[in-house]
């Protein structure tokens, strides 16, 4: 009885066995930079925010870095 177990056990996982195709990576604008005016891709690293506007990651890393900078000499 545990060896008919065991076989339709593994037939279960036999069937179970899954078979997807890899969704098509789709290329989108989403509009311009939020601080360099430059159009942006969703291929590209970039954040959105509250106001619905997006920036690249690095343009919105240099002004936080730029706006630290300036209150270290208020």
């Amino acid at each position: 009885m545990a060896l008919c177990l065991a076989r339709t056990k593994m037939q279960m996982q036999k069937q179970k066995k899954k078979t997807w195709v890899k969704p098509v990576q789709y290329l989108m604008n989403i509009g311009p930079c939020r601080y360099c005016k430059k159009e942006m891709e969703n291929t590209e690293s970039f954040v959105a925010f509250a106001d619905k506007t997006k920036a690249h990651y690095q343009c919105m890393k240099e002004d936080d870095n730029q706006r630290a900078l300036d209150k270290t000499f208020e």
